[in-house]
């Protein structure tokens, strides 16, 4: 007699000792059969009630990724990358502002990312960055994955910020965090065109993570980021005393004046606001670094808080929209010692002084000095 052969339903839950020994699991729980007598207990996908994210509200964290697995049921090498992260990146990160906020960054956020894509694709390639410039023998393969990571990151990215409301604004801004170093770590090109729209797409993606952060407000500075959000929001007042730094800054108001400038009063306003915009900055930096608190947070400030004319006028090149930039790299070679931003200050000067004609050069003289870079 012709005996039918009981149908069997597949199944991707079961525990990854199971998966390991590569034998069917029967998704008993806490403890599948094959695991009881080991007693090992079943490893069970992570879901939003999970005790790990207790500290997050699950209304902001969405619902856990549904991520691949390999025939093992490990991604080494991204479970290598995400390990980095939780026990060396984190420190490293421009947005740390300190002890107070390791948890914040080594546990909080990387819950977040488990909820949201592009938040933990960022994560993976930031570490792989870091790994990169820790091991230059394994460059060129971390390299190629952290690149991986950030570029799917940011077509997620991208579309989700046409979608912001309250269950990814917080991943929204955290992400943000992450996209100065992942502008500045990712190797540099050598085609200006293509390092321009580098800088263009962080300034683009920075300024709207700032718009995010202006419409979601409240629940931004309500979540688990509210200390990050009001250390990056401290304002303070200039005391009596300049620094020479300041001095040379003001000087850039000269350029306003300029019989170029006369008859366009719009361009003349959008260089004076930038300008203003940089003093405050570098008044706010001398005032953290004097008190010997973290400054790295309020240099990034600028980018945000510049007219967008005068981004169309960097974009087209203008003469003084450039040197004014050229200043702005004087101030990031105060943190030229951070893995991430080593050797920028003095490339983009670089940059600008081969983009201007000799008569605009005199303007850089300075910014090269603080950049210690030199023509040959």
């Amino acid at each position: 007699m012709k005996t039918t052969r009981r149908s069997h339903t597949k199944s991707r839950n079961g525990c990854i000792q199971c998966k390991l020994r590569r034998i069917k699991c029967d998704e008993k729980y806490p403890q599948c059969s094959h695991s009881a007598s080991s007693s090992q207990t079943l490893e069970s996908p992570i879901t939003s009630s999970s005790q790990s994210t207790s500290s997050i509200p699950s209304k902001l964290l969405g619902e856990p990724l549904a991520l691949p697995i390999t025939p093992s049921g490990l991604h080494v090498g991204d479970l290598e990358l995400l390990h980095h992260y939780s026990t060396i990146t984190y420190r490293t990160l421009p947005a740390v502002c300190g002890p107070d906020l390791h948890d914040l960054w080594q546990s909080q956020v990387v819950q977040l990312g488990l909820r949201h894509e592009f938040l933990l694709r960022g994560i993976l390639a930031v570490s792989a960055l870091h790994l990169a410039y820790l091991h230059p023998h394994r460059r060129e393969s971390l390299a190629l994955r952290a690149d991986a990571h950030h570029s799917t990151a940011l077509e997620i990215f991208r579309d989700v910020l046409n979608h912001v409301d309250q269950s990814n604004c917080v991943a929204i801004f955290a992400f943000s965090c992450f996209i100065v170093v992942l502008a500045f770590a990712t190797p540099r090109r050598t085609e200006s065109n293509d390092f321009e729209k580098d800088i263009f797409d962080w300034f683009h993606m920075i300024r709207g993570c700032n718009s995010v952060l202006q419409t979601q407000w409240e629940t931004v500075s309500s979540s688990f980021l509210a200390p990050l959000v009001r250390k990056g929001m401290a304002h303070e007042a200039a005391g009596p005393h300049q620094t020479s730094d300041f001095d040379r800054v003001t000087g850039l108001l000269q350029l306003c004046a300029s019989a170029r400038l006369a008859q366009d009063r719009e361009n003349t306003n959008a260089y004076a606001l930038a300008i203003h915009e940089l003093l405050n900055t570098y008044t706010q930096v001398s005032i953290r670094m004097r008190r010997k608190e973290d400054f790295i947070p309020t240099i990034f400030v600028w980018p945000i808080s510049i007219p967008q004319r005068y981004l169309d006028m960097l974009r087209d090149r203008q003469p003084e929209a450039m040197i004014i930039l050229a200043y702005y790299s004087a101030l990031l070679q105060h943190i030229d010692n951070q893995w991430y931003m080593c050797g920028w200050a003095r490339f983009l000067v670089a940059e600008i002084d081969a983009a201007l004609s000799e008569e605009w050069h005199e303007w850089l003289l300075w910014p090269k000095e603080v950049t210690g870079f030199s023509v040959a």
